[in-house]
């Protein structure tokens, strides 16, 4: 079965609720700031990352997660209107599925200069 690397920013980053239900007992293969074309907007609950034109940090951890774990993320995601890219993680050296909201962040979400939710 193939494995991917999906990086991600928000509720499923050790620690979060969602990395409990969906990710427990797996450990990010790796982690830091990454210069992606995205904005992170994020309310109270949780982040979501916007297109951008221009490159803007945003921090990661990457998971390595098989074709389950991945229908599973999707299954999250997806119905939110979040849609799932292949992006380059330059500083680490390779791809990783990251979960994209594809329009303007809706009202009540504001931007997070730095790209690290939570910190």
């Amino acid at each position: 079965m193939r494995a991917w690397l999906v990086a991600v920013y928000g509720t499923l980053k050790e620690g979060r609720y969602n990395h409990k239900i969906y990710l427990t007992g797996e450990r990010p293969v790796c982690r830091g700031s990454v210069d992606l074309p995205f904005r992170m907007y994020a309310n109270d609950e949780y982040p979501m990352i916007v297109p951008s034109n221009e490159l803007h940090p945003i921090w990661v951890e990457v998971f390595q997660v098989d074709e389950l774990k991945l229908r599973e993320l999707d299954a999250l995601e997806l119905p939110y209107g979040y849609r799932r890219e292949t992006v380059c993680l330059e500083n680490f050296a390779t791809e990783a599925e990251i979960y994209v909201y594809p329009a303007p962040a809706p009202p009540g979400f504001r931007l997070v200069e730095a790209g690290d939710w939570g910190a």
